[in-house]
């Protein structure tokens, strides 16, 4: 029997979860009620058995053989059931030894078996489940079972049955990570704070106490005052310290990190960027830290410069998954007037079985190079179908891409580009469905509004008010952003956006366009708005100036279909004609264009064309409110 336990821990140990199965299944049958072996050894056995579920993922069983082994324990400990210890086991289940083996730094953790395994005849030993630290283990995979079965309340109530003294940093973790996800900020922080007290280096946790407010001078009054030394990781509050207040030198770079998500989250932008690129200069080839700074550029609209350091990401590593999906967004946003997250107007159909070609352009064809690759490396991450859904997105497939975003989000519910990416194409439904999708659009920015603070969100959430109509939310969004963002020539254009919309503000929503233009003159919200402006006025010709000034450092198949409709609204028919083919030369998929010319058709054949058609396209730049 003790053989048979033995290699099963090695088993465990090695991943090899399909052996581990099979050989469980005996060692837990030749145990049986009516077997000379203890409650205790049972109970052993059976959580032996579990991890190896645990590992092939099938977690519903190996929860229910961890209930089982609680029960035993329960059941032993009434009648008085002892400590025991196995010499020349190697594994140690669930026990003191675990505790010990966490501090040591010996224990390797992971969602698999949680043995400490030694080899076999190692010489470790076997501590009976009854003791506090083994209870509290069992709780712990319990919890991950409850987890990964998506069930966030009962594996909330394991983890919180464990007394703190007991708590190990993959429990606590776990325990933070639930809290946060739950909207326990107060909880969350507290045991984010207990990570950090156990490990300074929890990299995790570190950005969370920022995200959820910790000023960066508490987090670095976690951090150790002087680096281990790799050889003594014992040693962290041993030698000579450094004065208070200081940090060692080794350790600088951890505060400057700590710095940098602070700053970021209190949309201190340009602070973070800086104290970022100080830390590339130290660490030059960090992808980390090359998808962190994107991410700070895309959350401000400064769409090219993120481009530049996630594309620098990809090259140091082509198979990385974090942060690709934002990549893809920009890529995608390249068809609109400023490059930020343009969705083109989608039809509704699912066709979720393969990946289709990519709308046109170089943009294109790297999205769907990009979906492949992601789908290949890691298809159980939300990255990776959102990246596919925002392919579908460039081909105008709203059904596809609402699919793949669906399967993002079954991945994580949580996760910040699936909720733009569906909200967005919320955004893009047909007119008829306006208000209703609308709502539900508005709904789901609410949702990743509550995560951070990004451009792209207000613009969502001001696109889809106007279109409910609630004018007043739209005013009190678009004030927000630019309050966030007051650097920021995108954010004043959605204010000015929500102006347009309103008849009596028009020469007001002309004059934050016009400003909004003096901070950043290539600003393309800022353009199309003002352009909208003029020939909502009927001031054409000032569009046309307008547009065509634009077209020297932006020639985008969108600029050339605003500049279409406003000639057609002109009556300037032959001008009108050559900005549409140009605008479907550049990406033969834009359906705006296709509309736009298939009016033409109809006024060339002495038809009126559809005029309600072209008041809404004027207004919301050719096919629905976009994020620019």
């Amino acid at each position: 029997m003790d053989a048979m336990r033995e290699n099963l821990a090695y088993l465990i140990d090695q991943r090899l979860y399909e052996s581990a199965e099979i050989l469980g299944s005996f060692l837990i049958s030749a145990a049986g009620p009516g077997s000379e072996v203890s409650a205790i050894s049972r109970a052993e056995n059976l959580v032996l058995y579990a991890d190896a579920l645990f590992g092939r993922q099938e977690y519903r069983r190996a929860l229910n053989l961890y209930r089982q082994a609680q029960q035993l324990c329960k059941v032993a400990g009434h009648a008085g059931g002892s400590t025991r210890t196995v010499p020349g086991s190697p594994a140690t289940v669930a026990s003191a030894g675990l505790g010990n083996a966490i501090q040591s730094g010996s224990y390797r953790g992971g969602g698999g078996g949680g043995c400490v395994v030694g080899g076999v005849g190692g010489g470790m030993s076997i501590v009976a489940l009854d003791t506090d630290v083994g209870k509290a283990e069992v709780r712990l995979r319990v919890a991950e079972c409850y987890v990964a079965l998506k069930e966030v309340k009962p594996a909330l109530t394991e983890l919180e049955a464990v007394p703190h003294r007991l708590r190990s940093l993959r429990l606590n973790l776990l325990l933070a990570r639930l809290y946060h996800s739950s909207s326990y900020d107060r909880a969350a922080l507290a045991a984010y704070k207990e990570c950090l007290r156990q490990c300074p280096f929890a990299m995790e946790a570190l950005a969370a106490v920022a995200q959820l407010g910790l000023s960066a001078k508490e987090t670095c009054a976690l951090l150790p005052q002087q680096e281990p030394l790799p050889s003594t990781p014992s040693s962290r509050g041993g030698g000579k310290a450094a004065g208070a207040g200081e940090v060692h030198e080794s350790c600088r770079w951890l505060q400057k990190y700590v710095e940098a998500q602070a700053h970021r989250t209190a949309n201190e932008n340009a602070a973070s960027l800086d104290e970022y690129q100080q830390l590339v200069s130290r660490f030059p080839n960090n992808v980390h830290l090359h998808l962190h700074m994107g991410q700070v550029e895309a959350s401000q609209g400064r769409n090219e410069e993120a481009m530049i350091h996630y594309q620098k990401a990809r090259t140091l590593d082509p198979f990385n998954i974090s942060c690709m999906d934002d990549y893809a967004l920009l890529l995608l946003s390249r068809r609109s007037p400023s490059s930020s997250s343009a969705l083109p107007a989608p039809n509704l159909q699912v066709e979720a079985g393969h990946l289709g070609g990519a709308g046109g352009g170089a943009g294109g064809v790297e999205l769907k190079r990009l979906a492949a690759e992601m789908l290949g490396v890691g298809a159980g991450r939300a990255e990776a179908w959102v990246v596919a859904a925002v392919l579908w997105m460039s081909k105008g497939e709203r059904g596809s891409a609402m699919a793949y975003v669906e399967k993002a989000l079954q991945l994580d519910d949580h996760h910040f580009p699936a909720l733009l990416a569906k909200g967005a194409i919320l955004l893009h439904a047909d007119r008829s469905e306006t208000a209703a999708v609308a709502a539900a659009a508005a709904a789901i920015f609410r949702r990743a509004y509550t995560q951070k603070q990004d451009l792209r969100v207000f613009q969502g959430l001001v696109r889809a008010y106007l279109r409910i109509p609630k004018l007043k939310e739209a005013i009190a969004a678009a004030r927000e952003a630019v309050k966030a963002f007051p650097n920021s020539a995108s954010a004043l254009s959605l204010l000015g956006e929500v102006y347009l919309q309103h008849g009596d503000s028009r020469d007001k929503a002309r004059k934050v366009f016009e400003a909004a233009l003096r901070m950043d003159s290539r600003c393309g919200a800022a353009v199309t708005g003002l352009a909208d402006a003029h020939s909502m006025d009927g001031r054409h010709a000032a569009a046309v100036d307008v547009l065509e000034r634009h077209l020297a450092v932006d020639a985008s198949d969108w600029i050339h279909v605003k500049l279409g409709f406003v000639h057609m609204a002109a009556n300037r028919l032959p001008d009108a004609l050559h900005h549409l083919q140009t605008a479907l030369s550049i990406n033969p998929s834009n359906e705006n264009a296709k509309r736009g010319l298939n009016r033409i058709d109809k006024l060339l054949k002495g038809g009126d064309g559809d005029e309600e058609e072209e008041e809404a396209s004027l207004q919301y730049g050719t096919g629905g409110p976009l994020f620019e």
